[in-house]
């Protein structure tokens, strides 16, 4: 049996699972909501350079086209959605869909944001992961069922979020 991965699926994972929860989650206020304008101002090119420049520092050439991933915001029920459409993924490997970051803004006028990927598992099923401000991935709701059900997902992670902020203001208040 042949290597099911290679090393652009471990930049996707880098670069989806690892980097931009890092970066919309670490570091100073600043440098979040900088990184956060960047993926609402332009994330097309934004999210096509940060996956080249991985590409670079791994001497592998770049294998997309700028075409290949779409970044669009759009709301759901008061919550905007940051929606990246990835290039094609492996289907022989526990592998990302699409990724979103769910944004409302708060009575401070700060924006609440959370980090989601949509996974199909090497098993077929596909899930969402919330990705939490210590960036540890939580496995959410099955989608395996309404798979192409792109408002069905929506309303999915617009529920998911609700759920993530309410946790989390609880959790600010037992504090």
């Amino acid at each position: 049996m042949g290597k099911e991965h290679d090393r652009y699926d471990c930049l996707r994972y880098e670069l989806f699972e690892t980097l931009i929860p890092v970066m919309l989650y670490k570091g100073t206020e600043k440098e979040k909501n900088e990184f956060f304008g960047f993926l609402k101002q332009d994330g097309k090119a934004f999210i096509h350079a940060m996956y080249q420049t991985l590409c670079e520092e791994d001497d592998l050439p770049y294998p997309h086209e700028k075409a290949d991933c779409e970044v669009e915001v759009f709301e759901r029920g008061g919550v905007n959605i940051l929606q990246i459409l990835l290039p094609p993924h492996n289907p022989n490997i526990s592998d990302i869909l699409r990724a979103y970051l769910l944004f409302a803004k708060r009575g401070d006028s700060t924006d609440t944001r959370r980090y989601f990927v949509i996974k199909q598992f090497k098993n077929g099923k596909i899930f969402i992961l919330h990705t939490s401000s210590e960036c540890e991935q939580l496995l959410g709701e099955e989608l395996t069922e309404h798979t192409g059900d792109m408002e069905y997902e929506y309303w999915r992670l617009v529920r998911t979020y609700a759920k993530v902020i309410l946790l989390d203001m609880k959790n600010e208040i037992l504090v």
